[in-house]
C-alpha cells in the first residue's frame, strides 16, 4: 500500500466548531417544535361530549344556629321554580375549547330546582329549624298554599344559575353567577309574609382545567348565596314572627 493510500485510510474529517453550533442549533429547532406540537395536541385534543357538576350545599362560614333547639315549628320548603331565561335549564352553563366549541355543563345527578331546594332544606336544618322531608310544588301564589304544609312555607325561583369557562392559553378562566328569589309564607293563615332575593358572582383564572374546579366555583356561589339570605339573626326574626300568625 503506497503512503497515498495509507494516510486516506485513516485519516478522519473531525467538524469545525461553525458545524457543531449548527448542528446544535437545528437539533435546538427540532425539539422545541416536538414540544409545540405536543403541547397543542393535549390543547386540541378530543373534549368529552358534555361535563358535570354535582351541585351541592358546601358550608363556606359559620352557620348561625339558632337558641336552644331552634323553632319548634314545622318548616316545608317548595320545590324552587326555574325561571332561568336559557334554551335548556338542564344546562348549567358552557366550556368554550380553544377551537370555538361550547361544550355544555350538566347536573351530575339532580337538576338544579332539585338540588337548589335540597339546599335550601340543609342549611335551614344545619340552622336547627324543624324541617319538613316533602318537597311540594308552588306556584308562590297564597290561594295555592297547601294547608298541609306545616306552619311555614319557603319557595322560591332560580333567575340565574351558570358556570361558564373559557379555555384561554396559558389561562383559563371560570365564571359563576347566581340569582334567587325567596318567598315566605304562613301556612294556616295562607298569607305571603315576606319576600327577598339574593345574588352572588365570584371569577377565578387557573393554568389547569377538571369538573371538580368547574364544581366549586358553581358550589361556591350556591353555598354564599344561601348564607347571605338565611345567616343574619333578622331573617331569624322575620322567620319567627311571620309564623306567629295574624294579630
Amino acid at each position: 500500500m503506497s503512503e497515498f493510500e495509507r494516510k486516506n485510510t485513516t485519516d478522519h474529517h473531525k467538524p469545525t466548531n461553525i458545524e457543531r453550533e449548527k448542528v446544535g442549533r437545528i437539533s435546538g429547532i427540532v425539539s422545541k417544535t416536538v414540544l409545540l406540537i405536543c403541547v397543542l395536541a393535549g390543547l386540541t385534543a378530543c373534549s368529552p361530549a358534555v361535563y358535570h357538576v354535582n351541585l351541592k350545599f358546601e358550608p363556606t362560614g359559620q352557620i348561625l344556629k339558632p337558641e336552644k333547639s331552634g323553632p319548634d315549628f314545622p318548616v316545608t320548603v317548595a320545590m324552587f321554580n326555574d325561571i332561568r331565561k336559557v334554551d335548556d335549564t338542564l344546562v348549567l352553563g358552557r366550556v368554550t375549547t380553544l377551537n370555538g366549541d361550547r361544550i355544555p355543563i350538566l347536573p351530575r345527578y339532580k337538576k338544579a330546582t332539585e338540588a337548589v331546594t335540597t339546599c335550601v332544606r340543609e342549611y335551614l336544618f344545619n340552622s336547627g329549624y324543624n324541617v319538613s322531608k316533602d318537597m311540594p310544588g308552588w306556584d308562590l301564589k297564597e290561594e295555592t298554599i297547601g294547608k298541609d304544609r306545616g306552619r311555614i312555607l319557603i319557595g322560591g325561583n332560580i333567575d340565574e344559575l351558570e358556570i361558564v369557562c373559557e379555555k384561554s392559553f396559558p389561562a383559563k378562566t371560570y365564571q359563576a353567577k347566581i340569582k334567587l328569589t325567596f318567598v315566605f309564607a304562613n301556612v294556616p293563615d295562607k298569607r305571603i309574609f315576606y319576600r327577598s332575593s339574593v345574588e352572588n358572582s365570584n371569577s377565578l383564572q387557573d393554568v389547569s382545567f377538571s369538573e371538580e374546579l368547574l364544581e366549586k366555583q358553581i358550589n361556591a356561589v350556591l353555598s354564599d348565596a344561601l348564607g347571605s339570605m338565611f345567616n343574619d339573626p333578622k331573617m331569624k326574626k322575620i322567620i319567627e314572627e311571620g309564623a306567629q300568625g295574624k294579630k
